[in-house]
């Protein structure tokens, strides 16, 4: 059986204000906030401060 995946999804809420929001099978979607610009999302989705955030929820090692 394969793993559940999380997939992210970037949401813009105004001009500098920018979140991502994170789903994973069978619980309720998380947002992750602060960031302040698409590019600075991307590179979120895209780098180790996902991986951190996977780890710091139990979904990675």
């Amino acid at each position: 059986m394969a793993k559940a995946k999380v997939t992210f999804k970037i949401v813009r809420i105004a001009e500098d204000n920018w979140s991502i929001q994170a789903d994973y099978p069978g619980a309720e979607p998380r947002m992750i906030t602060g960031l302040t610009s698409k590019a600075d999302a991307d590179e979120w989705i895209n780098g180790e401060r996902r991986i951190g955030w996977l780890r710091s929820q139990g979904y990675a090692k």
